[in-house]
């Protein structure tokens, strides 16, 4: 009996060894998003087209997934719950169900990191809207803790295989510590003693300004930015970064096989990576990690779904149509010409921003290239949401003239022109916004030359070592052709829409729309006269429309002198010089519809 019973326990040891001796493997999908902003329905409220992004998008591609693996973790690191039309609405009437935060349940996220839009809501709503998320809510840093936000969440897959993540918000406002880095090294070295998870992950709602691979800068320096001193931390414990804030995408990886992502913005796509992870001895090891983009324009949404969130639409249009000025005139607008002339489509959001930061000067342009102009009478609350046209906040910049005048001639990069026309870069035909337009400046650029011909501040010329405050949208600071010179002095986390509501009847007498564009900027071109026999200066100046009148005509004399060292003397000019003059583009004589094209 003692033998047989030996025997017995002889061969379970066995049989234990030679289990723990066989490889596993599995994979992992995380789904990485950020900056919903409020997007639910395939619809942009801004431009008001069909647009395949939001949570029923993203809904639909998790469904997929989940037909196929049940090993998914779900994560989305802030600004979800407002910044479009259609989820302002429900923040701002939380009397009702939120289709955000319901959808949101229904996805099935497991890991929700506050962004800065969460931290910005006044406490009471802070809470009870995170407190409905069946998410984990993660922030290891808030001062003011709730209870239901926690420093760290593990989910245990059903092989053993245990994944921790732990989240961390930018210090902002006045929720978030700003003592993130002891807070996170106690949290990682708690896990790593009593959990022992398998992959780490470190989850944020903050930027980055440097790409975490090739080191080279891709945004302004910001206080939002703890990804850059996360990774250099913690490097050697964390698996997979996840950024938030910024609304580029970025998937890569190190050597060291870290993962970095950000996966843009509005639900228009999501970052997928895939983590395979190998077992021998009873340890998981990861063996191999994919991440990339997955765009969401060619899914077909579940349709079940797409009809629950429509019934919502209805409070939000009627909210839509709401007045909120009025206007006497009919504007027109063309996206191409807001680049070649003053307009006031981007002057009175770019003045109503410049009045709520306290700012000398500021930089807009148009962020809906499809927008049409106002017709005179009530300008409605959607009027104001297609006038700002994405969702983007507002960084103020202290920058010196130099840096401006860089910033302009810049821009001028991205023109040419081509038998008398301007040519705009493609990139432009989507993406007015990159080429940047300052208002309170007065200033002209010629075109042809790529040249700042002169830029005054209150009727003084702009010295190099002259400084200013900026407001800047955040979207320029980053990305594309990215503003990345200067210092940020304050940052507004708050969409530029609720800043134009704020400020417009400040900025317009009455809340009347009622006045013309300051013309504070000009684009010339650079031309060339051959002077004929029998020309005098001043028949030259009114032949080529520099002096209109006698009263114009001495200072048009003066101009061409000073563009022509070689005139020494009015009366004295000879056939056969080259004269250089300037004309405003637009006075040209092409018709407009052939004044421009994009290549």
């Amino acid at each position: 009996m003692k033998g047989r019973k030996t025997f017995t326990l002889i061969g379970l040891f066995v049989l234990a060894v030679l289990v723990l001796g066989q490889t596993t493997s599995t994979t992992v999908t995380i789904i990485h998003t950020a900056n919903i902003y409020g997007n639910v329905l395939p619809f942009n409220y801004f431009t008001n087209t069909y647009e395949p992004k939001g949570l029923v998008q993203i809904y639909s591609y998790v469904a997929q997934l989940r037909q196929k693996s049940s090993d998914l973790l779900l994560v989305d690191t802030g600004n979800l719950l407002y910044g479009s039309p259609f989820g302002d609405y429900f923040v701002e009437n939380d009397t009702i169900e939120n289709p955000v935060v319901t959808l949101f349940n229904q996805i099935g996220y497991d890991v929700f990191v506050p962004g800065t839009f969460e931290l910005t809501l006044e406490n009471q709503k802070f809470e009870k809207t995170l407190k409905s998320l069946k998410a984990y809510v993660l922030a290891s840093n808030l001062v003011n803790k709730f209870g239901f936000v926690k420093n760290y969440y593990v989910k245990v897959f059903r092989n053993g295989l245990k994944v921790a993540t732990v989240g961390v918000v930018p210090p902002y406002f006045n929720l978030a510590s700003a003592d993130y880095i002891n807070t996170i090294k106690s949290v990682i070295q708690r896990l790593k003693s009593e959990v022992q998870p398998d992959v780490i992950i470190l989850a944020t709602s903050g930027g980055i300004t440097y790409d975490p691979v090739s080191g080279k800068q891709i945004s302004i320096q910001s206080g939002l930015n703890i990804g850059d001193i996360l990774i250099k931390e913690f490097g050697k414990d964390v698996d997979i970064f996840l950024f938030g804030n910024q609304t580029i995408v970025y998937t890569n990886m190190n050597k060291q096989n870290k993962v970095f992502s950000i996966p843009g913005s509005e639900g228009a796509s999501v970052n997928q990576i895939d983590i395979s992870l190998s077992r021998t001895g009873g340890n998981w090891k990861i063996s191999k990690v994919a991440v990339q983009n997955v765009k969401l324009e060619k899914l077909k949404p579940v349709e079940n779904v797409v009809n629950w969130a429509q019934q919502f639409e209805t409070y939000v249009e009627k909210w839509l149509d709401t007045p909120i000025i009025r206007s006497n005139v009919t504007i027109g607008f063309n996206k191409y010409m807001a680049i070649l002339e003053d307009t006031l489509v981007t002057e009175i959001v770019n003045k109503s921003i410049i009045e709520y930061t306290k700012s000398h000067t500021g930089i807009w342009n148009v962020f809906n290239p499809s927008f049409g102009g106002f017709i005179e009478g009530d300008v409605t609350r959607r009027d104001l949401y297609a006038l700002v046209g994405r969702t983007t906040t507002v960084k103020t910049l202290q920058l010196t003239g130099k840096q401006v005048k860089e910033i302009i001639v810049k821009s001028l990069n991205m023109l040419s022109f081509k038998d008398g026309k301007v040519v705009f870069e493609k990139s432009l035909v989507s993406s007015p916004w990159i080429y940047d337009l300052f208002e309170n400046f007065e200033y002209e650029v010629v075109i042809n030359k790529k040249e700042l011909r002169r830029i005054q501040f209150m009727g003084k010329v702009v010295n190099d070592d002259d400084v200013f405050v900026v407001s800047v949208p955040s979207v320029r600071t980053y990305g594309q052709n990215g503003i990345i010179s200067g210092v940020v002095l304050r940052e507004f986390e708050i969409p530029v829409q609720e800043i134009l509501f704020s400020q417009v009847k400040k900025i317009l007498p009455e809340g009347l729309l009622d006045t013309k564009e300051d013309n504070n900027r000009v684009s010339l071109v650079q031309l060339t006269y051959t002077v004929q026999p029998g020309d005098t200066l001043a028949r030259i100046a009114y032949r080529l429309g520099i002096a209109t009148s006698d009263e114009d005509l001495p200072w048009a004399i003066v101009e061409l002198m000073t563009l022509n060292p070689i005139i020494k003397n009015p009366n004295l000019i000879r056939p056969g010089w080259e004269i250089v003059y300037y004309k405003k583009y637009l006075d040209l004589i092409p018709p407009l519809k052939e004044l421009f094209e994009a290549r």
